[in-house]
């Protein structure tokens, strides 16, 4: 049971990140910290994200979902992390 949770945790991430990518604007954010490695980053990234998603249909499966960008950019920047537009 509990491959099936991480399983789902990680779809719903992945949805999040592919949502999140269509709602940006034509310049590419990145996040930067000194001596972090990018996988490291991307962990940041995803626990930034999930915490930043908000449930529009009550918690009910496959109901939409948002990304409060400002929960999310407050979330890497707790984390040490500055923004770099491209």
């Amino acid at each position: 049971m509990r491959y099936t949770s991480i399983r789902g945790r990680a779809l719903v991430v992945v949805a999040a990140t592919t949502m999140l990518a269509g709602c940006t604007t034509t310049n590419r954010i990145t996040w930067e910290k000194t001596g972090v490695a990018q996988g490291e980053r991307e962990r940041d990234e995803n626990a930034c994200l999930r915490a930043a998603i908000t449930a529009e249909g009550g918690g009910q499966l496959l109901s939409p979902f948002c990304i409060d960008r400002e929960v999310y950019t407050r979330c890497m920047e707790g984390r040490g992390y500055t923004v770099r537009s491209q």
